[in-house]
């Protein structure tokens, strides 16, 4: 009795281990695209209202679409202690890695934004918001890729390998 329950455990672990990996690839590819909207949102905030960098954070933060990234709450909080975007972004992304499933190069990417946002006059600000637009569209374009082929596999690899295990233990 008490083997097959340690069988199921172990199929259970296997098959909760790959559709875990299989969420993960899913989240990605949703945090991109609010990582998209957002930056998109921050352009148009610059281009028809000309808010000032702290306000468009407090508003990203206040909406609902981001509020799961954890970001811009970090940013906002950081923001208003240091005064310095580039630190404060930085860091809000350093504090909210755990709670994203973003890869190195997608991280590297949203640092590279806030080490550019805020440098310049209204239309350099919009023409970096396209232009790190355009890089997280194909690090999306990627990540959905990426999920097509992978997604399934760690489901069905998750299932395999736990029927093997219980098959090695039966």
């Amino acid at each position: 009795m008490i083997k097959i329950g340690g069988i199921i455990a172990i199929f259970t672990v296997c098959v909760a281990a790959g559709l875990l990996k299989s969420y993960s690839l899913s989240k990605r590819v949703r945090e991109l695209e609010a990582f998209l909207s957002a930056l998109s949102q921050i352009s148009t905030e610059i281009r028809y209202f000309a808010y000032p960098t702290d306000v468009i954070i407090s508003k990203l933060d206040s909406s609902a679409e981001y509020k799961r990234l954890k970001v811009f709450g970090f940013c906002k909080t950081n923001l208003a202690q240091t005064r310095d975007f580039s630190r404060a972004w930085k860091d809000a992304i350093t504090q909210s890695k755990p709670f994203l499933s973003l890869d190195k190069s997608d991280i590297e990417a949203l640092n590279s934004f806030g080490d550019t946002f805020g440098t310049t006059d209204a239309e350099g600000q919009m023409a970096n918001c396209e232009r790190y637009c355009e890089l997280l569209k194909q690090r999306l374009e990627s990540s959905r890729e990426d999920k097509a082929k992978r997604g399934r596999m760690y489901s069905s690899l998750g299932v395999l390998s736990g029927v093997f295990f219980a098959l090695i233990f039966y």
